[in-house]
């Protein structure tokens, strides 16, 4: 992979950091491409968001839910092929909710097209370890 891939990846990474920390809300949104294709999952049963018109309310609310919200990436892998990439990380959110601390060690996966010789996210998947499934078991107990 070309090392430049690498770089502008690393650098949307960082400014979706930035502009959820700073609840930034055109800066966060100019990370998407604006698509109906575009998809983002978030960890809540009603956080499946499909087209670029319908992002704009799961931010919001994310940000009037919380406060103090600190998004850090780690273990970062990245595979791309002329303008599609493709990545896993661990998303790890630190944030403040009705009056509770809150960290959030989550998985995120993404698909990021190069448009316009810009890289967007045109899919985005953040989700939480099942809390009901024990380190090394297949199956959750339920």
């Amino acid at each position: 992979m070309e090392d430049n891939v690498q770089k502008a990846i690393f650098s949307l990474l960082e400014k979706y950091a930035k502009a959820y920390q700073d609840k930034d809300l055109d800066g966060i949104l100019k990370l998407f491409e604006d698509s109906a294709d575009l998809v983002v999952i978030g960890t809540g049963y009603d956080e499946w968001i499909k087209g670029y018109e319908n992002l704009q309310y799961g931010f919001e609310r994310d940000f009037k839910q919380a406060d103090n919200i600190n998004v850090k990436f780690r273990n970062v892998t990245i595979s791309s092929t002329d303008n599609v990439a493709w990545i896993s990380a661990h998303m790890n959110v630190d944030a403040r909710a009705d009056g509770q601390d809150i960290y959030l060690p989550g998985r995120l996966s993404a698909v990021i097209l190069k448009i316009n010789e810009k890289w967007l996210f045109t899919q985005l998947h953040y989700s939480l370890p099942a809390s009901e499934q024990e380190e090394g078991k297949a199956w959750p107990d339920i």
